[in-house]
């Protein structure tokens, strides 16, 4: 029986033990839910601020990059400058050969419209000459051109 008191005796000082043990966690856990914690960003604040620094170095460098190979592209789609001195000289070229042809066409046909009358001038100068010397032949032109109406 004396063992089963000790053991009894033990459990009870272990149960008394334990409910103590209890109480100060109750205790503690009420603290803990009391207390505000403040969380220290700083160091995480400092980090992330690196990396944003970073990041925006790479932006900046890749926009570089970006805006030189627009530029280099840009400039690849031109046509040689050789060329288009070429091409606007010969287009400069044909214009005024066409411009002075639609000019000699103009005047030409002036001349040419000048010298038909003109020769109509001498042809009916010379009808008129030759029937002043020859009347007889003017008379049968005349009945000639009675006729024919």
């Amino acid at each position: 029986m004396a063992k089963i008191d000790d053991i009894a005796e033990l459990l009870v000082e272990e149960l008394s033990d334990f409910k103590l043990q209890l109480e100060k966690m109750q205790h503690l856990s009420n603290e803990l839910k009391m207390t505000h914690l403040l969380p220290d960003m700083t160091e995480m604040s400092s980090i992330l601020n690196s990396f944003v620094k970073n990041q925006d170095i790479v932006h900046r460098e890749q926009c570089k990059k970006v805006t030189e190979l627009t530029k280099s592209l840009s400039k690849s789609n031109h046509y040689p400058r050789w060329l288009l001195v070429l091409l606007s000289s010969v287009l400069l070229f044909t214009f005024c050969l066409v411009s002075y042809s639609i000019y000699e066409i103009k005047v030409s046909s002036d001349a040419n419209l000048n010298n038909y009358v003109k020769g109509q001038k001498e042809a009916m100068h010379h009808f008129n000459k030759f029937f002043e010397e020859n009347p007889e032949a003017k008379d049968k032109y005349l009945k000639w051109n009675t006729n024919r109406d």
